[in-house]
């Protein structure tokens, strides 16, 4: 069980956290005895005797003193003193809990969940025993953690629940992220401004997670205005800013979290998205320096660090800078675990959009550079060896538009040869095939004058698009 987890999640819950139904005040005594125990004076023990002494029937003060032992990790004397407030007083549930929390601390879950049970049981009203209950389950039985807390708001409708169960299935969703609408579904219930800043983070999160940034974002930027300096609620404004492609107010924020935020720690991610926001707004060289602070930082993810990679490509094409842009780009092919071809496919793309301002030799260089990624593609990937092979025809037709070399017609034959005789041929993969066709027919028909050699792409051409205007033309059949 994860000890820390527990108490973390409980620490969520104190700003709701309604105080147990008190019997005598002992608070000054309370107080006072919790310091000395606290500080660890030479003389704790005998202070200690005489408080006791003097409130043996008070299992408030008996609890508190085992509290404040529990505090500083003495649990052998925490547990004599909430035991001795349990004899003197079976109805007080904080002792229960105090028992239940000592066995938290010593990783036995079962033991502390019957100690909560128990503080529910004598002392129903009490909402602690339900919490505690409901925290240390929540891993295991979320479902079982909820209806607990339904059966306090039976008992206490005052006491604030669903911010609890908000809590405990967020908490749930990491191992389970099936959870993630349970805990919106009881956040939703709750007025944002009773929540605090830690429920904001979370709510807004999990909004995040689903992909829905509007909402997450009106949740983070309402809680921006009552925690300017919160370096989650900042984070995830800028986050979401981004993702909506909101670029100015995105590098605001990003300027939020990096100098006007307590205690930020900055990480890979936050690096990777100040490149998303200035790539998105155009400012390429500050782009770039984000990507690169993210592939240097010293936890960065592997999966930042692929995906800096790539961006820092697409940042230098958009400045024009191809060589930097494919250097960078065959560096986040060998960082990815797989490549895929449609990885290869934009190096290819990236080579033929930079040859459209090229001309002259230039351009033909280009174009061969891209030519030779797309051949690779053919080889490696069988299964879209006919989109290869059509890009392929495409960049001989750019290198011989009248045709006069025919420089296209064998890799426009290889396209026909691989898809004419699929029987789950697909729309895409239809109209490659016709265009393999109309290109064929013309060259038989134009240039080489073999009329019977390109009627028989015509014919092939009506087969599979029976309207097609261009092939009834060349055969006659629109007179």
């Amino acid at each position: 069980m994860k000890t820390l987890k527990y108490f973390v999640i409980g620490a969520l819950m104190i700003g709701f956290a309604a105080p147990a139904v008190a019997q005598e005040d002992h608070s000054a005594v309370i107080k006072q005895i919790t310091n000395v125990i606290k500080s660890k004076a030479p003389n704790v023990e005998s202070e200690v005797k005489n408080v006791v002494k003097a409130n043996k029937k008070n299992a408030d003060v008996l609890t508190a003193i085992g509290r404040a032992y529990f505090d500083v990790r003495d649990l052998d004397k925490a547990a004599t003193y909430a035991d001795m407030a349990v004899k003197r007083d079976k109805t007080y549930g904080d002792a229960y809990v105090l028992m239940g929390d000592i066995q938290v601390l010593k990783d036995d879950g079962g033991a502390a969940s019957s100690w909560f049970e128990q503080a529910i049981y004598f002392d129903p009203k009490n909402p602690e025993g339900y919490r505690r209950y409901a925290q240390i389950n929540s891993k295991t039985s979320p479902s079982a953690s909820i209806a607990k807390l339904e059966d306090l708001r039976a008992q206490r409708p005052d006491y604030p629940v669903d911010i609890i169960a908000a809590e405990i299935y967020h908490s749930a969703s990491k191992d389970n992220p099936s959870l993630i609408d349970k805990a919106i579904q009881y956040y939703d219930k709750v007025d944002k401004s009773k929540m605090e800043a830690s429920n904001l983070v979370n709510y807004s999160l999990d909004h995040f997670l689903k992909g829905n940034f509007e909402k997450s974002l009106s949740i983070s930027e309402y809680g921006n205005q009552k925690f300017a300096r919160n370096a989650a609620l900042n984070r995830l404004t800028f986050f979401n800013h981004t993702n909506l492609k909101n670029y100015d107010k995105a590098l605001e924020y990003a300027d939020r979290l990096f100098n006007k935020s307590d205690s930020a720690k900055i990480s890979s991610s936050d690096y990777l998205y100040y490149g998303y926001a200035y790539l998105g707004n155009d400012q390429y060289d500050n782009a770039i320096e984000m990507y690169t602070k993210s592939l240097n930082a010293e936890e960065s993810k592997e999966s930042d660090r692929i995906d800096a990679l790539k961006n820092i490509s697409t940042a230098y094409q958009k400045k024009g800078d191809i060589n930097n842009a494919v250097a960078t780009y065959d560096k986040y092919l060998k960082a990815k675990p797989q490549v895929t071809a449609a990885d290869m496919g934009s190096l290819a793309t990236m080579w033929q959009q930079h040859a459209r301002s090229l001309e002259g030799d230039e351009k033909v260089e280009a174009l061969g550079k891209a030519d030779a990624v797309w051949a690779e593609i053919a080889e490696k990937f069988p299964s879209v060896a006919h989109v290869a092979y059509n890009n392929r025809a495409r960049i001989a037709v750019s290198l011989d538009p009248e045709s006069a070399e025919g420089k296209a017609k064998p890799y426009y034959e290889k396209v026909a040869q691989l898809l004419a005789d699929k029987t789950d041929r697909s729309a895409n993969e239809t109209k490659y095939l016709v265009e393999a066709y109309h290109y064929l027919g013309a060259y038989y028909t134009i240039v080489v004058n073999d009329k019977e050699q390109g009627d028989i792409y015509w014919r092939k051409m009506l087969d599979i698009d029976p309207e097609n205007a261009t092939a009834k033309t060349a055969l006659g059949l629109d007179e």
